[in-house]
């Protein structure tokens, strides 16, 4: 029997992926090598969210890109219940923007799927002892005067309430609802109708869009 680098036999784990395949060969691979005291494995985002807020684990493996929802909704759904589980991404499409957005969600590790599994065991050793772990070849990013980005709409602030307001200065600050909340005395859930209220005003589908109307507007 492989002896795992250090204690792990008190830690649980959660493998969420929606190729079973994949899935299989990492669970058995993780389990060989870590041998935590569970490790529960999903091919849905949203039932993998359910577990971890039902009992939340030690390490949380996630892909980026599921079938129902991101993982990086499921990360920002862990923070803002107060969680600090672990967190080790994967996906198969690297994105240049990716390392920076996943640290700001407190997300310490990263890895290409394309690589040998070896480096997945390589990234949850090293989350699991405290450490970052990064390894994928992004692209580089494309220069500002040569990106295709969205057109932002043409309303002003004037657009939205003075809570709307609120709100949108503190999103566009990097604050995940919970964060707002805190500030402006509001629950969480409140927070999200706001956002999902502002977004759908102004026509708009992502955050970073947002971010730039709201520099534009004199929000950020």
């Amino acid at each position: 029997m492989t002896t795992p680098p250090f204690s792990a036999a008190a830690l649980r784990f959660i493998l969420v992926d929606d190729t079973a395949t994949f899935r299989g060969l990492l669970k058995d691979a993780l389990q060989r090598r870590f041998q935590p005291s569970e490790l529960l494995d999903f091919g849905d985002g949203r039932d993998a969210l359910t577990a971890c807020l039902a009992a939340p684990p030690d390490l949380l493996i996630a892909d980026l890109y599921l079938r129902d929802m991101d993982g990086r909704d499921i990360v920002r759904a862990l923070r803002e219940h107060g969680l600090t589980t672990k967190v080790v991404i994967l996906t198969a499409h690297p994105e240049a923007q990716l390392p920076a957005e996943l640290v700001s969600l407190g997300v310490a590790g990263f890895v290409d799927k394309n690589s040998p599994l070896e480096q997945i065991d390589r990234a949850v050793q090293c989350v699991l002892e405290g450490g970052m772990f990064f390894s994928a070849t992004v692209p580089p990013p494309v220069p500002s005067s040569l990106a295709s980005e969205p057109a932002l709409p043409r309303a002003g602030a004037s657009i939205l309430s003075e809570r709307e307001q609120e709100v949108v200065r503190l999103v566009a600050r990097g604050l995940v609802s919970k964060e707002v909340a805190d500030q402006l005395g509001l629950s969480p859930r409140t927070v999200e109708k706001h956002r999902a209220r502002i977004l759908a005003k102004l026509d708009l589908h992502d955050i970073p869009t947002l971010v730039r109307w709201c520099l534009r507007n004199g929000l950020g």
